[in-house]
């Protein structure tokens, strides 16, 4: 009787785990399929190449609204200035592979999108590693946050 409850048991958390796997596939289906992440890559793609550029305003084109509402116009343009763009001029390689990380709305107060991790390369062969959100925002994709990854 021991062996057939202990075989049960085993059976049972074995089905859990299936479906719980399961379902962790149909969510990432679900979120590749209404978040395609070419779409919002894209968009990362071009604020990168706006601040190789040095077009500060390039770049608030494709920041998101409520960024901008947070640190306000003249702040992000001067971090753009000051900071973003001297950090991404120095890239001489940016890698597009990297961790890809799917995030729901909630998690940000806008709308879902990625976070994008790269590594990018500078002259004296170090590497920084990039951190770049990118959000639907009103139906918009747009750029929320750019940084130094951990």
């Amino acid at each position: 009787m021991k062996i057939l409850t202990s075989l049960i048991i085993i059976f049972i958390c074995h089905a859990s785990i299936a479906v719980g796997q399961q379902a962790d596939m149909d969510n990432i289906i679900r979120a590749l399929e209404q978040d395609p992440p070419e779409k919002f890559e894209a968009v990362m793609k071009a604020f990168i190449e706006r601040a190789q550029a040095g077009d500060a305003e390039g770049m608030i084109s494709l920041s998101s609204h409520v960024t901008i509402a947070k640190i306000g116009m003249n702040k992000l343009r001067a971090h753009y200035q000051k900071d973003t763009i001297p950090v991404l001029k120095a890239c001489t390689e940016i890698s597009y592979g990297g961790n890809n990380i799917h995030v729901g709305g909630e998690q940000f107060g806008t709308g879902a999108g990625w976070v994008f991790e790269k590594s990018c390369l500078v002259k004296d062969g170090k590497d920084l590693s990039l951190r770049f959100i990118v959000l639907k925002e009103n139906g918009r994709i747009a750029l929320t946050s750019f940084g130094l990854a951990d």
